[in-house]
């Protein structure tokens, strides 16, 4: 099984029991990898600004990989 189906089994199990909660995480996922790109290319944006928004898109992640009972190592990569 690839990590695509690990994660998308995952994604759908969880989504039929914690509906709201599993969309709420995917959309901070997104909006935080999102800003974290932003900021990565924001030419006046500062290492503070940039380490912030890098581990806000890490705790997202995490959160995520936490609610789904994946690892928190599975292969990718952020943003």
């Amino acid at each position: 099984m690839t990590v695509a189906e690990t994660v998308l089994d995952a994604v759908a199990a969880a989504y039929a029991d914690e509906p709201a909660l599993v969309e709420r995480l995917l959309l901070d996922l997104a909006d935080t990898a999102g800003h974290a790109d932003h900021m990565r290319h924001y030419p006046a944006a500062t290492d503070y600004g940039r380490e912030c928004a890098g581990a806000a898109y890490d705790a997202a992640r995490e959160d995520l990989l936490a609610v789904l009972a994946l690892p928190a190592d599975l292969e990718g990569s952020a943003p």
